[in-house]
Formats: structure tokens, C-alpha cells, sequence
């Protein structure tokens, strides 16, 4: 792409972000799996544990990975039903620029919910160590909303059959990523298993800046974030172009 040609190609990209945001943040989906959900596994576990304010570390990393994979699996399934994904398509839109814009709309809820939650933490005398923790959740939210765009992929109209998918994923995820149990706890066989979950890392991450201490090297987490970002990118634009000669 020409240089001159990144600004009108930015600017389509950021006017869907800002649709998706003023349509998408608050609909019923979206603030029930995408902020109550996170909230009550959490208050479960700390119940159950008698966690109090150092549980707040355990909550950013399920809020975000809910949060920030809230909004994009919702988007392109709701707009087909609503027949304005083929409005889109008929203009200068390309299936490049909505998985971008789906993605920044949604990575900026996780990351909007996620500082709140940190403030919250820094205000009951919880702190930690921003430098570790700010690009490791810029990445992860993005990270998490491409993988929502996977979910979004199904040739179906239904926002459902896209929620349901992400839920048969996500919550698995949750229980197998070091959250719950510390990595240092689990059988090599889940072990093994956790290192293939994105929100592994993440966690891994936030367990350094709180606590100062990680299961793996912070390098090889953040690459290990970056990487699946990267690949849940490439598989959300190939299988949601696969997936629109049906959805049209």
C-alpha cells in the first residue's frame, strides 16, 4: 500500500471502531459476557478462597480476556442479520478494514475496563509495576479480540451461535491458564496443555507486575502473546472472507 493511501485507509478503519463502539459496548451480550460474566467467576473464586484485595490481579486477567473478546464476535453476525455488513461492502470497505476496526473497538473495552480495575487496585494499596503490565495488556486485548473474530466467523446471523462457540472456548481457557491453580502446581500433562492458551502468558505477566515473580521469562511471554495475536489475525481475516459469500 502506497503511503499516501494510510491515511484514508486509517481514518475508514477508526470511523468503524468508533460505530462499533457506540452501537456494541452496551448491548446485552456484550455487558453480560463481556464484564458480568468475568466478575462473577472471579467473586466465586475469591469466596470460595477467602481472597480479598490480592485477588485483583486474578480479576484483570479474566476481565480482559472476556472483555476484550466481547464485542467482535457480535459485530459481523449482528450486522449481516441487519443487512448493513452488505451496505459496508458495497462502499470503499474491505473485509481488512472492519476486522481491524471490530478489533480496536473491542480491544479498547478490555483495556478501558481493565485500568479501571488497576486504579481500583492502586487505591486499596495494591500496586504494580506499570511498565510490565500497560503493553502487556495493550497486546493481549488485541490478542483476545482477534480471537473473538474467529468465533464471528460462523456463516450464521444468529449472534448467538458466535456467543455460544466463544463460550464453549473461553471458559475451558479460564481453568486450564495458570489463573485458578499457579502453573508451578499443575501435572506436566496440563502443563503442557496451558502453554497453548494465550491467556497463559497474559496472567504470567500480570503475576509479575503484582507479585515480582513469573513462571516463565517476561520475554518469552510477551513474544508468546505477540505471536498469537499475530496468528489469530491472519485466521480472523482469511476464515471471515471464507466465510462471507455465504453470510451475503
Amino acid at each position: 500500500m502506497r503511503t499516501g493511501n494510510w491515511k484514508p485507509y486509517l481514518e475508514s478503519v477508526l470511523a468503524l471502531s468508533v460505530k462499533d463502539a457506540k452501537i456494541y459496548f452496551l448491548k446485552g451480550p456484550v455487558v453480560i459476557l463481556g464484564l458480568l460474566m468475568p466478575f462473577f467467576l472471579w467473586l466465586a473464586f475469591a469466596v470460595g478462597n477467602r481472597v480479598t484485595t490480592s485477588g485483583i490481579p486474578t480479576l484483570i486477567s479474566i476481565t480482559a480476556f472476556f472483555t476484550a473478546s466481547a464485542v467482535t464476535p457480535v459485530v459481523i453476525p449482528w450486522e449481516t442479520r441487519q443487512r448493513s455488513l452488505e451496505m459496508l461492502l458495497t462502499g470503499p470497505v474491505t473485509m481488512g478494514m472492519i476486522i481491524l476496526g471490530d478489533s480496536i473497538a473491542s480491544s479498547l473495552l478490555g483495556i478501558l475496563i481493565s485500568l479501571v480495575l488497576i486504579a481500583i487496585g492502586f487505591l486499596l494499596g495494591v500496586g504494580a509495576n506499570m511498565l510490565v503490565l500497560i503493553p502487556a495488556l495493550v497486546i493481549a486485548s488485541f490478542c483476545y479480540s482477534f480471537l473473538g473474530l474467529i468465533f464471528s466467523s460462523v456463516p450464521s446471523d444468529v449472534p448467538a451461535d458466535a456467543i455460544m462457540l466463544a463460550s464453549a472456548v473461553r471458559l475451558p481457557l479460564i481453568f486450564i491458564s495458570g489463573i485458578f491453580i499457579p502453573l508451578g502446581n499443575l501435572p506436566s500433562p496440563l502443563l503442557w496443555i496451558a502453554l497453548l492458551s494465550p491467556l497463559t502468558y497474559f496472567a504470567d505477566v500480570v503475576n509479575l507486575s503484582y507479585y515480582g515473580t513469573s513462571f516463565l521469562p517476561p520475554i518469552l511471554d510477551m513474544a508468546a502473546l505477540t505471536s498469537f495475536a499475530l496468528l489469530f489475525l491472519y485466521l480472523s481475516i482469511w476464515l471471515n472472507r471464507k466465510a462471507m459469500l455465504r453470510r451475503l
